[in-house]
């Protein structure tokens, strides 16, 4: 397989099988670099998008997802928060507008946010996408279709539901509920009119194979938007042990990620204070967008580096609503 001529029918409109991805493992990384660099600028320019998180309802989570810090089940000294006001996630939301955030996005702990939260979440849209320009997107658990379509009416313009890693593996991630019950809640958000943000963690112990797996469903379920986390293994989790993935490989798995699925935005997102030092090269190999500020329980970089970064790197920053071509 030859990967410049593989790499122009991508520009064309080809989308990669799976054994076409598989063999792209095997690829010096240089070589994707390259390749990944080309796709990138050609269906999305320069465009570098902001996107920030609200820890809106923080802890005491029923879930054993193993990474996470919130679950009740870990020790972890993590807080327990209740959700946050209306006026509390507007202050957040207007800063963030204010220091040219493109996307806000309400995220709260829990297998689901119950109704009469929801509803409370919904005030908070209404007020924010009627005084201000920042996108409403939100994280509220395995919610169903008329909730989204509530939320849908109030502001909210994209619903955040991460799948984690492929399906073989996720069993060793998370047994308290199901890869198709986070399956069924994309599908609901496309169902209510919303674009789906979906996307993974990688290091957690998964094979290369897992990870194009990972992105040819991502791709199959028309995420318009993938995080990439990296894990960063927290005390009191059963991750905490994992070892930290090096540079090239988390570069590497982003440029397959970039082949596989050309026209969704690739967004850093948790473990970026472990990249801090490289992760400017990660817009070559097919990062185009970044959660700014703090992650959820973990720290992250300022709106202020990320913006000047961004420029250094020649991008521009801008929030991206479809591919250029």
């Amino acid at each position: 397989m030859q990967l410049e001529k593989l790499t122009d029918q991508i520009l064309q409109g080809y989308l990669i099988n799976r054994d076409e991805a598989l063999k792209l493992v095997e690829y010096p990384l240089e070589q994707l670099r390259i390749s990944a660099k080309k796709i990138t600028g050609h269906f999305f320019k320069e465009k570098i998008e902001l996107c920030c998180i609200s820890n809106g309802k923080c802890g005491n989570c029923t879930e054993n997802c193993k990474f996470c810090s919130q679950s009740r089940r870990f020790d972890t000294k993590v807080g327990i928060s209740r959700l946050k006001t209306v006026d509390e996630f507007f202050k957040e939301a207007k800063y963030n507008n204010d220091h040219g955030v493109h996307r806000f996005s309400i995220v709260t702990s829990g297998l689901r946010l119950p109704p009469n939260e929801i509803r409370e979440v919904g005030k908070a849209y209404k007020k924010i996408s009627s005084e201000l320009k920042i996108r409403c997107c939100g994280s509220l658990g395995l919610i169903n279709a008329d909730e989204m379509r509530y939320l849908k009416s109030c502001g909210l313009t994209r619903y955040h539901n991460n799948l984690e890693t492929s399906k073989r593996f996720f069993p060793q991630v998370c047994t308290t509920h199901t890869y198709d019950q986070k399956l069924q809640t994309l599908s609901a958000a496309h169902d209510a009119g919303l674009e789906v943000c979906s996307g993974c963690i990688i290091g957690m112990g998964e094979t290369f194979e897992d990870r194009c797996d990972i992105a040819f469903t991502l791709r199959s379920v028309g995420a318009v938007s993938t995080p990439i986390n990296i894990l960063n293994p927290i005390k009191g989790t059963p991750f905490e042990d994992r070892p930290l993935l090096g540079e090239e490989e988390i570069e590497h798995t982003i440029a397959l990620f970039r082949h596989i699925m050309p026209r969704t935005v690739l967004r850093t997102a948790g473990g970026r204070l472990l990249i801090k030092k490289f992760y400017k090269k990660l817009f070559d190999f097919g990062i185009n967008a970044e959660i700014t500020g703090d992650m959820l329980t973990t720290e992250g970089l300022s709106i202020q580096q990320d913006i000047s970064d961004a420029i250094a790197s020649k991008r521009i920053v801008s929030r991206i609503d479809s591919p250029e071509h």
